[in-house]
């Protein structure tokens, strides 16, 4: 349902909403508050995560209420920041921090508006009216709707939070794990390259067990020393 906020995020000109909320062709998200949308994210930056992302904790820790706050636990779970049970997932994670937002919001982007990347894999780089030309294409409104203006604004609000190009940085490189790190690596020496050997033993039938410990003292005399 449109509110206040709503009407300061129309554009000049734009026409006016129904009353429900419009289901749009191309499956393209949208919030009449944008500035909400965004406060939000910003939120989600500097507050603990919580274990659900619930109306109590958007009303109580980030200070957004009112009907305009109802768009944005559907935004989150497009964009694959929350689960379809409100909890929040590793890209949730990744945008509170320094290093990994703006990868993280480019994901989140990726999966909202996957239609706009479908028809161009760089949108998150091109110019305003590029990507409302674009949104138009897809949702077969006219260039002057407010909804057009509604989800331009919307896509707007998140690629702000996009720095560089984290579409063509390289993926970090998954850690080596604690069972595979080599002894060269501990203690922060310099790595080098080995060589391991897979030793096959046949160890013959017997009752007497000296027999095995003779064996066994000899692999450690001439091949364990």
């Amino acid at each position: 349902m449109a509110t206040a906020a709503a009407a300061e995020d129309c554009a000049p000109g734009a026409t006016k909403p129904k009353a429900a909320k419009k289901v749009i062709k191309g499956n393209l998200p949208y919030t009449p508050a944008p500035g909400v949308f965004k406060k939000t994210l910003e939120g989600i930056i500097t507050a603990g995560q919580p274990e659900r992302f619930t109306s109590n904790f958007m009303d109580t820790v980030l200070g957004v209420s009112g009907g305009s706050s109802r768009y944005v636990p559907p935004l989150l779970k497009k964009m694959g920041f929350l689960t379809s049970d409100g909890t929040p997932t590793d890209l949730y994670t990744s945008f509170r921090t320094e290093g990994s937002r703006s990868t993280a919001a480019y994901n989140g982007l990726k999966n909202a508006f996957a239609e706009l990347f479908q028809r161009n894999e760089f949108i998150h780089k091109a110019n305003e009216p590029e990507v409302r030309d674009n949104i138009v294409a897809i949702t077969g409104l006219t260039k002057n709707d407010v909804y057009v203006n509604y989800i331009w604004s919307t896509f707007k609000a998140l690629r702000d939070f996009i720095t560089g190009d984290p579409a063509t940085q390289p993926k970090a490189e998954l850690p080596i794990p604690a069972h595979e790190t080599p002894s060269e690596f501990v203690g922060g020496g310099t790595a080098r390259m080995g060589l391991v050997n897979n030793i096959n033993i046949m160890l013959p039938e017997s009752t007497n067990i000296n027999v095995y410990n003779l064996i066994f003292q000899s692999l450690r005399a001439n091949l364990l020393s």
